[in-house]
């Protein structure tokens, strides 16, 4: 049963492109990127197994972290970034979907390609947030999704040279 579905939206004002989608099951959590060449994804089962999926692969099991149950600290799962300008960003356009949440990042206020991090958190561990909010300057933005675990999206500035 899937408990919530999201994605994150990067738009320029002209278009949208899909960048991370993630879910929460009744046993797991999956996250990936929205790409047009294929679609690759991490998933965290409760159990504490971790999977990767890349297109016309097999599954691969990447690490064991803490089942749920004995999940004490934030975990990353999932590293990705994306160009500023969307025409360059590998990614799809977005279409409507049914979705229980979008993040929408507008582009146009970044001089720099944009990093997002997606973590895993134990439910009701506050003290972990403040944790997560002490970070370099380069942070952007924080999002975090109440269910079990909470989610978590960091969004920071990467520099690029042209």
């Amino acid at each position: 049963m899937i408990v919530l579905r999201a994605k994150l939206i990067a738009t320029d004002g002209k278009i949208q492109k899909e960048i991370l989608w993630f879910s929460v099951t009744s046993n797991s959590v999956c996250s990936g990127y929205c790409g047009d060449y294929g679609n690759f994804h991490t998933t965290y089962h409760f159990d504490g197994n971790v999977y990767t999926t890349y297109p016309n692969e097999k599954t691969k099991k990447l690490v064991t972290l803490p089942s749920l149950n004995n999940l004490k600290t934030f975990h990353q799962l999932y590293t990705t970034a994306f160009s500023n300008k969307l025409s360059q960003a590998h990614s799809s356009l977005y279409n409507l979907k049914k979705l229980d949440a979008i993040v929408n990042i507008d582009t146009r206020a970044h001089s720099n390609h944009i990093g997002v991090h997606f973590f895993i958190i134990p439910k009701d561990r506050f003290d972990l947030l403040d944790k997560m909010l002490i970070t370099p300057t380069i942070i952007e933005a924080h999002f975090f999704f109440n269910c079990n675990p909470w989610i978590g999206i960091v969004l920071y500035s990467v520099p690029v040279k042209e």
